[in-house]
């Protein structure tokens, strides 16, 4: 089965009821990374490996999107950061549409780059550029906020905080610690409500506060 999505700027994909990719338009090969040629006729969760912005995984044999569209049914839209064969991260929202091809059900998924990314790194300039202003002259750290960190985490978590505090994706944190994405995506995942916050810009935050990141 070949579905033709026709052009269009948004990166488009279709995935029929076994999960496999049947169609892969051009913006998915500019934006995504991966051209027709290698995405058609591979599983999905196998090319995407895609997760939750806050580190959960999407993605796998048993994708909950997936089977919704295998029902006939349409998702609601949901967002998901996915790595490009370069390694760069990349946060989307998708919105997903299930329609009817000769009998078969099959997703048609839209990649347009995710608003709530677009606000966090928002967020993180203010932050950045608020915690520069009122950054006490004599350096001392919040030792409050620090004795949370150290008392919550462990030795690695906190480790990883202080890469995600840097700036660095989940790849470059997986090549400077040896370590798999995906221990690292859990570890990142594990750390977030153990210091009771939602996402990476607010642990960056009590990052700062406890002095384990310096402003340069």
């Amino acid at each position: 089965m070949t579905l033709r999505l026709g052009s269009s700027t948004a990166a488009t994909i279709a995935v029929d009821a076994s999960g496999t990719i049947v169609a892969w338009n051009k913006a998915a090969e500019r934006i995504l990374g991966w051209p027709a040629t290698e995405a058609l006729g591979r599983p999905c969760h196998e090319l995407m490996h895609g997760f939750a912005p806050g580190g959960a995984p999407i993605c796998g044999p048993d994708c909950a999107v997936a089977h919704v569209c295998a029902q006939g049914h349409t998702p609601r839209r949901f967002e998901m950061v996915l790595h490009r064969p370069d390694g760069t991260e990349m946060w989307f929202d998708v919105t997903t549409v299930t329609i009817d091809d000769d009998g078969h059900p099959v997703g048609v998924h839209v990649f347009n780059e995710s608003v709530s990314a677009q606000r966090l790194s928002a967020m993180a300039a203010d932050v950045v550029s608020r915690l520069t202003d009122r950054r006490p002259t004599n350096g001392k750290a919040d030792e409050r906020t620090y004795r949370r960190i150290v008392d919550a985490l462990t030795p690695r978590e906190i480790e990883v905080l202080k890469l995600v505090a840097s700036g660095n994706t989940t790849d470059q944190i997986a090549r400077r610690l040896k370590l798999s994405r995906a221990t690292i995506r859990n570890h990142i995942y594990n750390l977030l409500p153990k210091l009771g916050v939602h996402s990476r810009v607010e642990a960056t935050v009590l990052a700062f506060k406890a002095g384990l990141i310096h402003l340069p």
